[in-house]
């Protein structure tokens, strides 16, 4: 605990010099002493109750006074109301999405309330920006006491998903089974619709020795739609033990899932997978994941056997107001029978970025490549897929209620298949509420 108030007193006593820097842009020159001069100096004396009334009194006359919400931040986290500046300093944000002072600030702020996983976000934006040597070092070591402090990380969305394509089918009315035409029956062909769709991840992660983490996490996701007849579900889970090193970390963990279609058991998984992650810097993180899982598929039981994966994956903050993130993966479907056996690769990027107004934007583009071993006897052909998603996301951080803020994002899938059966297209959007942001 000594090493964390040390830590936490060190970038307390910058908040001066942070506050000169980051803000000065909503008082203006008097005669006299200015309030925001006044509210620092009774900050100094240790008078945080009037300085707080006196910069309420300032903000109510002006505000968008981005040096009296500076200060109040810095007030409310000495006082401990850290929901309060963690609030304030999100205000800042939107009014000045690059401000690295105010990052750092919204950083310490979720540090001291323990939230550790916000805290990393913030403090990896902070450091990626113009700021002194002295305070990226310190950064440094809120990043080392993060990776064995933080023993929970949870994330929730919520919202409608309007989707154009909500059984993932083909558009073709008739298809080539045995070298005849065969018409589809309507129900699978695609069908629009209108669903509700929830996920929650949640990881519990205590440290049970010095270099040491146990690591047990579950996550759920679920689409409704009317009827019921393509409502998908997926509960997946993980557990084992993390070792933690100075600039890296490995997990060993046991891992399953289990997926309803039209809330019937559809396919599950158990089996086990390793995982690291490494920083090259504290800007640039890589990882990667290695896994098997032996899978039962419910429907087509010849589908079932050994599913082998493997990803690589890096991030790059590039500034207080920008990310970037590239994936690679390779998976081996080995099946009961040649038909449903394949190998796929796949890879994505993703850019974000908080822009002016209080909005963030994403963009993620990804391509899929997929091949099966043999023939299917119905369609005398090999399956081969090529698919093309693109994911656009944009929410707004100004309007922030109890940690949740409002989300749009729409997805695009392109699949073509040399089986006009397996090709499709599909516009999914889903408008709700997010903790990620």
């Amino acid at each position: 605990m000594r090493f964390l108030a040390t830590l936490a007193c060190a970038l307390l006593l910058s908040a001066p010099a942070l506050a000169q820097d980051g803000a000065g842009q909503g008082t203006k020159p008097s005669q006299g002493i200015s309030d925001i001069a006044a509210a620092q100096l009774l900050v100094a004396n240790n008078r945080l109750d009037d300085a707080r009334k006196l910069l309420e009194y300032t903000l109510s006359a002006r505000p968008e006074d981005r040096d009296a919400l500076f200060l109040l931040g810095n007030v409310a986290v000495a006082q401990g109301k850290y929901d309060e500046a963690i609030s304030l300093f999100r205000r800042l944000l939107v009014l000045e999405p690059d401000a690295e002072r105010v990052r750092l600030e919204l950083a310490r702020a979720f540090f001291l309330k323990a939230d550790y996983q916000n805290a990393d976000r913030q403090f990896r934006f902070a450091r990626a920006g113009d700021i002194p040597d002295a305070a990226k070092e310190n950064i440094d070591h809120f990043l080392g006491a993060i990776s064995r402090l933080r023993e929970w990380t949870f994330d929730f969305a919520l919202g409608l998903a309007p989707d154009t394509n909500q059984n993932a089918a083909t558009s073709a009315s008739q298809v080539q089974i045995f070298g005849l035409p065969f018409t589809l029956d309507p129900n699978a062909r695609s069908q629009s619709g209108v669903g509700l769709a929830g996920s929650a991840n949640g990881e519990w992660s205590p440290l049970v020795s010095d270099n040491i983490k146990a690591r047990v996490g579950a996550g759920i996701s679920r689409v409704e739609y009317s009827g019921g007849k393509f409502d998908d579900m997926t509960l997946s889970g993980y557990a084992g033990p993390q070792f933690l090193y100075s600039d890296w970390d490995f997990s060993v963990l046991a891992t399953g899932f289990q997926r309803w279609y039209a809330n019937k058991s559809f396919v599950s998984g158990i089996g086990g997978k390793l995982a690291g992650e490494y920083g090259i810097t504290s800007d640039i993180l890589a990882g990667g994941s290695v896994g098997i899982q032996a899978v039962t598929d419910r429907f087509t039981p010849e589908q079932s056997g050994a599913l082998y994966t493997t990803q690589a994956q890096a991030a790059y903050v590039i500034s207080p107001s920008s990310l970037v993130q590239f994936q690679i993966g390779f998976n081996r479907q080995a099946a009961k029978i040649g038909a449903y056996s394949y190998s796929g690769v796949w890879t994505s990027a993703a850019y974000q970025r908080d822009l002016p107004f209080g909005f963030s934007a994403s963009i993620q583009p990804a391509w899929f490549v997929t091949r099966y071993d043999q023939a299917l006897p119905a369609f005398g052909k090999t399956r081969a897929d090529d698919a093309l998603m693109l994911n656009v996301t944009l929410l707004n951080r100004r309007f922030d209620y109890h940690g949740f803020t409002p989300r749009i994002s729409y997805t695009f899938t392109d699949q073509h298949s040399n089986l006009a059966l397996y090709s499709y297209t599909r516009h999914q959007f889903q408008i709700g509420l997010t903790t990620q942001f």
